[in-house]
């Protein structure tokens, strides 16, 4: 089986109601061994996540567009900065084997789908994981299923989507 050695995590920022989730992806990819790519947007970067990260010894990187002050982040965080917070998202996408989307706002949703247009989409050969817990992307599911299976036959390639981060590894796992 391959090993997941990257990924580029989409979670809303600051505080969420999500934190327990975001604290169990943190430390499952720390627990892999991957490296964990972010984005910061606003100033403002995924704590939970990235702490749970740093709590099981892994290796984060933010990234950012431009910001009037440094971002406060943990001792150890990468930060690298584009000048625009779409070309820092596309390039976590680049350094990144695989696309996780965690339940969050609708901006964390656009940022996830625009950075990985950006990156080359469905050709990035990067697959696409969604935590449907709580029914977070059962519209995307439903759309999945319905209507971009029509156009490009299956595309269990393409986009997994699980109710749990450990199902979810798994399977990006044996995408990549």
């Amino acid at each position: 089986m391959a090993k997941l050695s990257a990924v580029a995590i989409f979670a809303d920022t600051g505080l969420t109601a999500h934190q327990a989730l975001y604290r169990q992806a943190g430390a499952t990819i720390a627990r892999n061994g991957a490296h964990l790519h972010c984005i910061a947007r606003n100033g403002q970067w995924p704590r939970t996540l990235i702490e749970s990260a740093l709590a099981g010894g892994g290796h984060v990187t933010v990234a950012t567009g431009p910001i009037t002050r440094r971002l406060d982040v943990p001792q150890g965080v990468e930060i690298v900065s584009e000048d625009t917070e779409s070309a820092a998202a596309a390039r976590m996408v680049r350094a990144s084997q695989a696309l996780i989307g965690l339940p969050g706002g609708i901006d964390t949703v656009a940022a996830l789908y625009s950075a990985w247009v950006a990156a080359g989409g469905a050709q990035s050969d990067r697959p696409v994981g969604l935590l449907n817990q709580g029914r977070a992307y059962e519209v995307v599911k439903g759309f999945a299923g319905d209507v971009a299976s029509v156009g490009r036959g299956n595309i269990d390639g393409l986009i997994q989507i699980s109710e749990t981060f450990d199902d979810l590894w798994n399977r990006l796992t044996r995408l990549v």
